[in-house]
């Protein structure tokens, strides 16, 4: 999606800026840039995970930026299928459509581990994870050990 030009994305998806996506974006980049060491004279644990919590559980992983010098097969899906979700949006748009539903953004993830609050021993493990920001209720980072388990209610 960074790759494609402005003329290519729908007004209804240009005019806007979800805050949240942009807030959860920030964040993440400027923890990636603490354990890259990009900052300088602070550092973090290069173990540091990115926790995003959400209404079913708690979801970590890296954010997802795809590599600009080499074919990505994952991302290139990822665009087959923004295109034509565009190319669609366009057709409404042109039908009249002037308000969407549903339109939150989403972080682009990778090397995913979902933990449900309602069983923490049942974790999901996924290379590519799709979160839309109307999920995430919050943003925290850390170094979790593999056995711990975030208790909601005792």
């Amino acid at each position: 999606m960074d790759k494609k030009t402005m003329n290519e994305i729908p007004a209804l998806l240009q005019e806007r800026v979800d805050l949240k996506a942009l807030t959860a974006r920030v964040f993440v980049n400027s923890i990636e840039g603490l354990k890259n060491g990009k900052i300088k004279d602070v550092s973090i644990d290069p173990n540091t995970e990115i926790l995003f919590f959400t209404h079913f559980g708690v979801v970590s992983g890296s954010l997802y930026n795809p590599p600009d010098d080499e074919f990505d097969p994952v991302y290139s899906l990822h665009e087959v299928i923004l295109k034509a979700r565009d190319s669609l949006l366009s057709s409404y748009i042109e039908d009249g459509v002037k308000r969407m539903v549903n339109d939150k953004s989403f972080v682009l993830l990778k090397d995913v581990t979902i933990k449900p609050y309602a069983n923490n021993d049942n974790s999901y493990k996924l290379a590519y994870f799709v979160l839309y920001s109307d999920a995430i209720l919050g943003l925290s980072f850390g170094n979790q050990p593999k056995d711990q388990h975030v208790n909601v209610a005792e």
